[in-house]
Protein backbone atom coordinates (compact mmCIF):
# COMPACT_ATOMS: atom_id res chain seq x y z
CA UNK A 1 0.00 0.00 0.00
CA UNK A 2 3.50 2.25 0.97
CA UNK A 3 4.04 1.87 -2.77
CA UNK A 4 0.76 2.64 -4.53
CA UNK A 5 1.09 5.88 -2.26
CA UNK A 6 3.95 6.82 -3.33
CA UNK A 7 3.33 6.44 -6.82
CA UNK A 8 0.14 8.55 -6.29
CA UNK A 9 2.02 11.33 -4.54
CA UNK A 10 5.01 11.30 -7.54
CA UNK A 11 1.96 11.59 -9.69
CA UNK A 12 1.23 14.75 -7.54
CA UNK A 13 4.56 16.10 -7.51
CA UNK A 14 4.72 15.87 -11.39
CA UNK A 15 1.60 17.53 -12.29
CA UNK A 16 2.47 20.42 -9.61
CA UNK A 17 5.45 20.82 -11.14
CA UNK A 18 3.79 20.92 -14.76
CA UNK A 19 1.16 23.50 -13.36
CA UNK A 20 4.08 25.96 -12.39
CA UNK A 21 5.85 25.52 -15.59
CA UNK A 22 3.04 26.36 -17.31
CA UNK A 23 2.35 29.51 -15.24
CA UNK A 24 5.33 30.82 -16.08
CA UNK A 25 4.40 30.76 -20.11
CA UNK A 26 0.75 31.63 -19.51
CA UNK A 27 -2.19 32.86 -16.47
CA UNK A 28 -3.55 30.78 -14.89
CA UNK A 29 -3.07 29.54 -11.29
CA UNK A 30 -5.48 28.37 -8.87
CA UNK A 31 -5.42 27.77 -5.10
CA UNK A 32 -8.56 27.00 -2.93
CA UNK A 33 -9.71 26.52 0.63
CA UNK A 34 -13.16 25.41 1.88
CA UNK A 35 -14.90 23.98 4.86
CA UNK A 36 -17.64 21.40 4.69
CA UNK A 37 -19.60 19.05 6.84
CA UNK A 38 -18.09 15.90 5.77
CA UNK A 39 -19.38 12.16 5.36
CA UNK A 40 -16.67 9.12 6.21
CA UNK A 41 -17.40 5.20 5.66
CA UNK A 42 -15.40 2.38 5.89
CA UNK A 43 -16.86 -0.75 4.54
CA UNK A 44 -15.04 -4.18 5.06
CA UNK A 45 -15.74 -7.44 6.51
CA UNK A 46 -15.22 -6.63 9.43
CA UNK A 47 -16.32 -2.72 9.79
CA UNK A 48 -19.26 -1.80 10.78
CA UNK A 49 -20.08 0.27 7.54
CA UNK A 50 -21.58 3.21 9.45
CA UNK A 51 -21.68 6.91 7.64
CA UNK A 52 -20.36 9.60 10.31
CA UNK A 53 -20.85 13.50 10.28
CA UNK A 54 -17.85 15.70 11.35
CA UNK A 55 -15.72 19.18 10.04
CA UNK A 56 -13.88 18.45 6.66
CA UNK A 57 -11.66 21.25 5.42
CA UNK A 58 -9.74 21.44 1.36
CA UNK A 59 -7.55 22.83 0.14
CA UNK A 60 -6.25 22.56 -3.82
CA UNK A 61 -3.51 24.04 -5.85
CA UNK A 62 -3.32 23.75 -9.56
CA UNK A 63 -3.11 25.91 -13.19
CA UNK A 64 -5.50 26.15 -15.90
CA UNK A 65 -4.88 24.13 -19.42
CA UNK A 66 -7.85 26.23 -21.14
CA UNK A 67 -11.02 28.75 -20.60
CA UNK A 68 -12.74 25.22 -20.04
CA UNK A 69 -10.46 23.07 -18.47
CA UNK A 70 -8.48 23.02 -14.96
CA UNK A 71 -6.24 21.13 -13.60
CA UNK A 72 -4.58 20.55 -9.70
CA UNK A 73 -3.40 18.37 -6.51
CA UNK A 74 -5.58 18.52 -3.63
CA UNK A 75 -5.83 17.69 0.03
CA UNK A 76 -8.67 16.93 1.77
CA UNK A 77 -9.20 16.20 5.93
CA UNK A 78 -12.16 15.18 8.06
CA UNK A 79 -12.17 14.69 11.77
CA UNK A 80 -15.20 13.26 13.95
CA UNK A 81 -15.20 12.50 17.70
CA UNK A 82 -17.66 10.04 19.54
CA UNK A 83 -17.66 9.25 22.74
CA UNK A 84 -13.68 8.22 23.58
CA UNK A 85 -12.81 7.32 20.35
CA UNK A 86 -11.63 10.03 17.49
CA UNK A 87 -12.02 9.24 13.58
CA UNK A 88 -9.93 10.97 11.53
CA UNK A 89 -9.79 10.77 7.49
CA UNK A 90 -7.86 12.19 4.55
CA UNK A 91 -7.65 12.54 0.69
CA UNK A 92 -5.07 12.68 -1.47
CA UNK A 93 -5.79 13.52 -5.16
CA UNK A 94 -5.11 14.87 -8.61
CA UNK A 95 -8.57 16.26 -10.28
CA UNK A 96 -9.36 17.70 -13.03
CA UNK A 97 -12.42 20.75 -13.39
CA UNK A 98 -14.08 20.75 -16.65
CA UNK A 99 -16.23 23.61 -17.57
CA UNK A 100 -18.72 22.68 -20.03
CA UNK A 101 -19.73 26.39 -20.48
CA UNK A 102 -16.91 28.76 -21.22
CA UNK A 103 -18.62 31.39 -19.22
CA UNK A 104 -17.05 28.92 -16.39
CA UNK A 105 -19.63 28.61 -13.64
CA UNK A 106 -20.68 25.78 -13.37
CA UNK A 107 -17.92 22.43 -13.17
CA UNK A 108 -17.42 18.98 -12.79
CA UNK A 109 -15.19 17.49 -11.23
CA UNK A 110 -12.78 14.11 -12.01
CA UNK A 111 -9.51 12.48 -11.14
CA UNK A 112 -7.95 9.97 -8.51
CA UNK A 113 -7.53 9.66 -4.82
CA UNK A 114 -5.84 8.29 -1.62
CA UNK A 115 -8.24 7.99 0.85
CA UNK A 116 -6.98 7.18 4.33
CA UNK A 117 -8.88 6.62 7.46
CA UNK A 118 -7.95 5.98 10.71
CA UNK A 119 -10.38 5.76 14.12
CA UNK A 120 -8.50 5.37 17.39
CA UNK A 121 -9.94 5.05 21.18
CA UNK A 122 -6.17 5.83 22.56
CA UNK A 123 -5.25 2.02 23.21
CA UNK A 124 -6.48 0.83 19.97
CA UNK A 125 -6.04 1.85 16.40
CA UNK A 126 -7.95 0.41 12.91
CA UNK A 127 -6.18 1.83 10.07
CA UNK A 128 -7.85 1.60 6.42
CA UNK A 129 -6.48 3.36 3.02
CA UNK A 130 -7.66 2.35 -0.78
CA UNK A 131 -7.32 4.21 -4.03
CA UNK A 132 -10.21 5.14 -6.28
CA UNK A 133 -11.61 7.84 -8.28
CA UNK A 134 -13.04 11.58 -6.88
CA UNK A 135 -15.76 13.63 -8.14
CA UNK A 136 -17.63 16.38 -7.76
CA UNK A 137 -19.72 19.65 -9.00
CA UNK A 138 -19.74 23.13 -8.04
CA UNK A 139 -21.22 26.69 -9.49
CA UNK A 140 -18.89 29.24 -8.56
CA UNK A 141 -20.10 32.79 -7.92
CA UNK A 142 -17.62 35.90 -8.87
CA UNK A 143 -17.03 37.74 -5.18
CA UNK A 144 -14.21 40.00 -6.15
CA UNK A 145 -12.03 40.61 -9.06
CA UNK A 146 -9.74 37.48 -8.36
CA UNK A 147 -11.83 35.39 -6.05
CA UNK A 148 -15.00 32.62 -6.80
CA UNK A 149 -16.65 31.10 -4.05
CA UNK A 150 -18.38 28.05 -5.14
CA UNK A 151 -20.81 26.01 -3.52
CA UNK A 152 -19.86 22.12 -3.69
CA UNK A 153 -20.71 18.25 -3.39
CA UNK A 154 -17.20 16.39 -4.16
CA UNK A 155 -16.81 12.34 -3.07
CA UNK A 156 -13.58 10.12 -2.67
CA UNK A 157 -13.48 6.45 -2.63
CA UNK A 158 -10.90 3.99 -2.01
CA UNK A 159 -11.67 1.06 -3.63
CA UNK A 160 -8.16 -0.60 -5.44
CA UNK A 161 -5.16 -1.35 -2.91
CA UNK A 162 -7.74 -1.33 0.49
CA UNK A 163 -6.76 -3.29 3.47
CA UNK A 164 -7.75 -2.59 7.28
CA UNK A 165 -5.22 -2.68 9.92
CA UNK A 166 -5.79 -3.35 13.63
CA UNK A 167 -2.66 -1.61 15.95
CA UNK A 168 -0.37 -2.14 12.85
CA UNK A 169 -1.21 -5.82 11.77
CA UNK A 170 -3.68 -6.95 9.04
CA UNK A 171 -7.08 -7.83 9.92
CA UNK A 172 -9.22 -7.57 6.66
CA UNK A 173 -8.41 -7.19 3.26
CA UNK A 174 -11.05 -5.51 0.55
CA UNK A 175 -11.51 -2.30 2.66
CA UNK A 176 -13.67 0.24 0.76
CA UNK A 177 -13.33 3.84 2.43
CA UNK A 178 -15.33 6.25 1.24
CA UNK A 179 -15.50 10.63 1.89
CA UNK A 180 -18.53 12.95 1.38
CA UNK A 181 -17.96 17.02 1.25
CA UNK A 182 -21.16 19.19 0.68
CA UNK A 183 -19.86 22.88 1.73
CA UNK A 184 -18.28 26.11 0.08
CA UNK A 185 -14.70 27.16 -1.55
CA UNK A 186 -13.31 29.85 -1.81
CA UNK A 187 -10.88 30.55 -5.21
CA UNK A 188 -8.11 32.57 -6.19
CA UNK A 189 -7.61 32.72 -10.00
Amino acid sequence: MRSAAMTLLSLLMLGAGGASAQRRSSPGIWYSVGVAPGWARVTCQICAGNRRTGLSAFIGVGGSTSRALRIGGELAAWRQREGNVTQTLMSIGAAAYWYPDLGRKFYLRGGAALVMHRASDGTDVVTSSGIGPQMGAGYEYRVGRAWLLAPFVHYSVGVFGGDVKFNGGQAAGSATVSFLQVGVTLTRR
